[in-house]
């Protein structure tokens, strides 16, 4: 028997949120929140897209692993529960799409034991198929993406420590060959996605620290090449995806917290630049990929608690333009229907919520880096939030629509 998991949203449910924020309008991309994955809250699960559809499974919830997987419909907004992973219940395994198929493989199961069995997914036939075995060491947190007709996995953290190794899928052979080891350093918890012909890992956590180095797999010539720094701060955990000829990299975990930037790489200028905030909020261990000309992330987790919501990333969105945000504060869901998560890297300061005719209506204190603020009484309209602290201050326009 399958499940299927339909979330309507009415209009002023819908939630939409510019990817940067203040007064100047910019193409700088929005974020808009879908209905939640039909599974329970997790992180470090597992995501793909094959054709229209996209797929997401594994995982850890807040009692245990997972081995359900699920299917996305972007057109109807809808989750419809599949077959479970072939593999069992795991967790930091990798995923990606050949074609009309979809590889799942690595990760750690319920005894901690890393895993080296590779699985092949028809969603045609709704039936996964045990394939041959990743060609090196068990391993979990490494990174998976394919380039045409092929699949790769590399790096990653076996019993031994991180790895740098790099291996190719042929799936019309069965058969694993190694490829030139990742050009940087040993490491697990970074990111891999394609663009084009061409393959990209970076960030992630070596032996020493967070990373925020970034490298290009080149496939005619079958080396590695490094480009420039990811445009924010070192992290791990971090998620990402390509659309058409560009890259995107956000969330994960940074030095002392959790992150929600979000950046977009042009391989054409070897460049990055910051599109703002993941409009979720901070987190880690989250699932991304994309559809057509979508992007899409969800799951993951903060520091409490896994996270269940989902949201699609338009690249073409007109946003507003972020002037200056010298506190890194992110207010989510705007427009809403009157509440409003305040995160920030600071944990003391105060908001002032003011009318736009200028009316003081409310004043609070900031005890923690994630607080409510809780408008819903007020009627629908434009507010401006400002928040001051001994040394800063930031203003924001806030939209109430229920």
């Amino acid at each position: 028997m399958k499940t299927i998991i339909k979330t309507q949203l009415i209009p002023s449910a819908i939630i939409f949120c510019f990817a940067l924020s203040m007064a100047t309008v910019n193409a700088q991309g929005t974020w808009t929140q879908k209905a939640n994955f039909g599974g329970t809250a997790r992180h470090d699960a597992v995501g793909f897209s094959i054709g229209t559809k996209g797929y997401i499974g594994t995982g850890e919830d807040m009692d245990s692993l997972r081995s359900d997987f699920w299917e996305y419909d972007p057109s109807m907004d809808m989750w419809t529960q599949k077959a479970d992973f072939g593999g069992g219940k795991r967790t930091s395994a990798v995923g990606f799409s050949i074609g009309n198929k979809g590889y799942i493989g690595t990760g750690m199961d319920m005894m901690m034991n890393n895993k080296k069995d590779f699985w092949e997914y028809d969603p045609s036939m709704n039936m996964w198929t045990q394939k041959a075995n990743f060609g090196s060491t068990a391993r979990s947190m490494a990174v998976g993406f394919s380039i045409g007709t092929k699949g790769y996995i590399g790096t990653g953290m076996d019993s031994t420590g991180n790895k740098r190794d790099f291996w190719e899928y042929d799936p019309s052979m069965d058969m694993w060959s190694q490829k030139p080891d990742f050009g940087g350093t040993a490491r697990m918890c970074a990111v891999g996605f394609s663009i084009g012909a061409n393959g990209y890992i970076g960030t992630g956590e070596d032996n020493d620290s967070l990373r925020s180095d970034f490298w290009q797999y080149n496939l005619s010539m079958n080396m590695w090449m490094q480009k420039a720094n990811y445009c924010c701060v070192a992290r791990g955990d971090a998620k990402g995806f390509s659309i058409g000829n560009f890259g995107y990299i956000g969330t994960g975990g940074c030095m002392d917290s959790l992150c929600s930037d979000f950046c977009e790489y042009d391989p054409s200028t070897n460049m990055w630049m910051k599109k703002g905030y993941f409009c979720g909020g901070k987190r880690a261990n989250a699932v991304g990929f994309s559809i057509g000309n979508f992007g899409y992330i969800g799951a993951g987790s903060d520091t409490i608690a896994p996270y269940q919501d989902f949201w699609k990333y338009d690249p073409a969105g007109v946003g507003v333009n972020e002037l200056s945000n010298p506190l890194n504060i992110f207010v989510f869901p705007n427009p809403s229907a009157g509440k409003f998560i305040l995160d920030s890297e600071i944990s003391k300061g105060e908001v002032f919520i003011y009318t736009i005719s200028g009316e003081k209506i409310l004043s609070q204190r900031i005890k923690n880096e994630k607080s409510e603020i809780d408008l819903s009484k007020q009627p629908d309209g434009i507010y401006f939030l400002n928040i001051k602290t001994e040394k800063e201050s930031f203003t924001q326009k806030l939209i109430i629509n229920k």
